[in-house]
Parts: structure tokens; sequence; C-alpha cells
């Protein structure tokens, strides 16, 4: 018998893409109480000015995600998946039993999560530097791209309208729902799922 005995839930996507939002949209449903969330972390440490806790606010968020897993609970994670801490924290999970499932959040256009998160900043935000975005733009998606083994399942939403949408589903078995309408960005990734399930069988 191999049972999962805790889920891991990843809420991924560029800053500004609605990660937070969409989370907070399920998570009752989820169930989890717990959730690492590098921002938020940075927001209670400095509130005028949570961008100069980033450091600080990684680290606690590695020390709870660590904890989660040595506990075997269940917990979410929000990532923009630029950097290869998340994916680190994946891998360890994985191992230890756990499922992983993988929000992913995007936009289609860079510029759009630039103006969110300039929109952000009016209402109180924290501030992120264009380059950064259009930078972690790249990373994000090639990162989820190539360590798409590691996910038990993938859900994939558009989030460019005001509600989010679920425009593509996988799980270990195959895909198992894509939009008629796929955006290009999301079509990148359908493209390398029906690879990984070809090279599967």
């Amino acid at each position: 018998m191999n049972e999962t005995i805790a889920t891991m839930f990843v809420f991924a996507g560029n800053n500004g893409s609605g990660k937070s939002t969409i989370r907070n949209l399920i998570v009752d449903r989820l169930g989890v109480s717990v959730n690492v969330d590098p921002d938020a972390l940075a927001r209670k440490i400095n509130n005028e000015h949570p961008e100069k806790s980033n450091i600080s606010a990684g680290k606690e968020a590695i020390k709870i995600a660590r904890e989660c897993i040595r506990n075997k609970w269940d917990f979410t994670v929000e990532t923009t998946l630029a950097g290869g801490n998340v994916i680190r924290q994946m891998r360890v999970a994985k191992e230890q039993g756990f499922e992983i499932i993988m929000f992913y959040v995007g936009l289609g256009d860079v510029r759009l999560n630039i103006e969110r998160v300039a929109l952000r900043v009016k209402n109180g935000g924290h501030h992120i530097e264009s380059e950064d975005i259009i930078r972690r733009n790249v990373t994000s998606m090639n990162n989820l791209l190539s360590h798409l083994e590691l996910l038990d399942q993938l859900i994939v939403i558009d989030n460019s309208k005001a509600d989010g949408e679920i425009i593509l589903g996988a799980d270990k078995s195959g895909i198992k729902y894509y939009s008629n309408e796929l955006p290009e960005w999301a079509q990148v990734i359908n493209r390398k799922l029906q690879i990984k399930y070809k090279t599967q069988k």
C-alpha cells in the first residue's frame, strides 16, 4: 500500500497573477490551515517596508514548510516558481510520501502582471520592479515545464479576466481537461504534458 500521507498545495505564478486571490477562494474547500506565503510573512515583519524583510521572510517560509513536511501536515505554498526553494521543498515532500497538487496561475501578457502589481501598490500592497516581473515570467514557466514530474496534479488557471478560469488540468494518468481556446502560454504547457505522457506509456 502506497498511501498518500499528506498534501502540499502549490499556488504558483508570476507576481500580480492573482495567486493569493485564487488561494483565498478555494482554501476553505481544501481545509488547509497552514499557508506558507513569504510576502505575507514579510508584511508581518515590516508592514511599512516589507521588501526590506524579504530575506527573513524567505527563511521563515522555509522553516514553516520544513516543519509541515516533518510533521506530515497538509499545507499550501505561494510562489512565483522563479527560484529553487519551493522546487526543493516539493522534492523533499514527494520523498516523504506527500501528494503535490499545483495550481498554476497565468495572465498571458506580462504587461498585465506589471499593471496589476502597480494597482496593488496603489491599494497599499508592496512594489516589485518591472524588470523582476519580466524576468520571473520566463523563469517561472521554465521551472514549471522542467519539473512536471514532481506533480501529482496540475490545474492551470487563466486569471486575465475578472474570474480565474481553469483552462487545463492533468494528473498522473494524463491530461484530464483542456479548454478549446487555450491561450498561447498554456499551449506550451499542454504540449509539454503531451510529450510527458507519451514517453510514460
